[in-house]
């Protein structure tokens, strides 16, 4: 009987260093890279297209093909939900606002962060859309072409400070998400040009209005130009972007 009594004493002991290191582990840091690119869109396949209609019924060739793109980050909003461990949450705070070229998969700064490793079964990121010196907050750009006019610019200018919102998933069956200490990870940041661009009825660009801009041609797209269309895509914008934890 006394060997118990001073058995059991022990083992509590082991237990709350077992449990103080387990917790220690789960407040070390993984270093988790942010990417950004883009998904680009191309309609030339779509039948109404080819059919090569305008508002006077002329036929020709028409295409359509959003390629590039640049997306502007005031701060990104981290709400992580670990299967172990407190919840993780912060937001950044970026010296000045980080800008995407999201065609090139590049930005003018480094985005990385040190997030506490641990298996997490749900992470939202929202990213704050916000004005840089130079870039509105959204913009994407393309080629169209359509008859009497020939390829034009098309552009998509989102002028507004907003936030997406964004459930992040995992690369693979599991979709929980694993971050180690020891294995840097990616968050891949995508917009996907076709969920924004690939439920507008085709008729509408073709009857799109054209301004002249430095003596070119463009399909404007904002809230001043073709707002019909501008509607219509902004609306889906929640919808057009993915984060994919590697």
């Amino acid at each position: 009987m006394q060997r118990f009594r001073i058995f059991w004493p022990i083992v509590a002991i082991l237990i709350g260093v077992f449990a103080s290191c387990s917790k220690d582990e789960l407040t070390l840091p993984s270093k988790v890279y942010f990417h950004f690119g883009m998904t680009p869109h191309s309609d030339s396949e779509n039948d109404d297209l080819k059919a090569g209609y305008n508002s006077a019924g002329q036929p020709g060739p028409i295409s359509f093909t959003i390629d590039k793109g640049t997306l502007v980050i005031s701060a990104i909003e981290f709400d992580g939900k670990r299967e172990q461990g407190q919840d993780v949450y912060f937001i950044s705070d970026f010296p000045a606002p980080v800008v995407a070229k999201l065609y090139e998969e590049g930005t003018q700064a480094a985005v990385d962060f040190d997030i506490p490793q641990g298996i997490y079964k749900r992470i939202d990121i929202s990213l704050h859309l916000g004005n840089g010196p130079d870039e509105m907050p959204l913009k994407l750009e393309g080629l169209f072409s359509r008859p009497g006019i020939g390829p034009v610019t098309i552009r998509f200018e989102y002028a507004f400070d907003d936030i997406i919102s964004i459930r992040s998933t995992g690369n693979g069956a599991n979709q929980d998400i694993t971050l180690r200490k020891d294995q840097p990870s990616t968050a891949m940041v995508r917009l996907d040009a076709g969920s924004l661009f690939r439920l507008v009825n085709p008729a509408v660009f073709i009857n799109a209005d054209i301004i002249v801009e430095n003596g070119q041609n463009v399909l404007q797209i904002s809230n001043n130009n073709n707002r019909n269309i501008f509607n219509q895509i902004a609306a889906r914008m929640n919808n057009a972007f993915t984060v994919v934890f590697e």
